[in-house]
């Protein structure tokens, strides 16, 4: 492994018919849903789901980048995914 090249972690969540996966690197701490940043996407209760666990983690979960991306389901579906993974 190169010196520059960042260690890339992949974790999945399934909740229902939604399917989440969740790409995981060093980072500033920003979470993307979809191509969207956590804080435009789905309401406020939604956000609030997907980022609990974050919240847990603590001073972790500013060290890193979250790219999530979901697929099928419904919203709350899509959000209890994104939660898991």
């Amino acid at each position: 492994m190169k010196k520059n090249e960042k260690k890339v972690q992949f974790t999945t969540g399934k909740r229902r018919l939604a399917v989440a996966r969740a790409r995981i690197v060093a980072g500033t701490g920003m979470v993307r849903i979809n191509s969207q940043p956590l804080d435009i996407w789905g309401n406020e209760v939604l956000r609030l789901w997907v980022k609990e666990p974050l919240l847990l983690a603590g001073e972790w979960a500013k060290k890193v980048n979250m790219d999530v991306n979901i697929r099928s389901g419904g919203a709350v579906g899509q959000a209890e995914a994104a939660r898991m993974a």
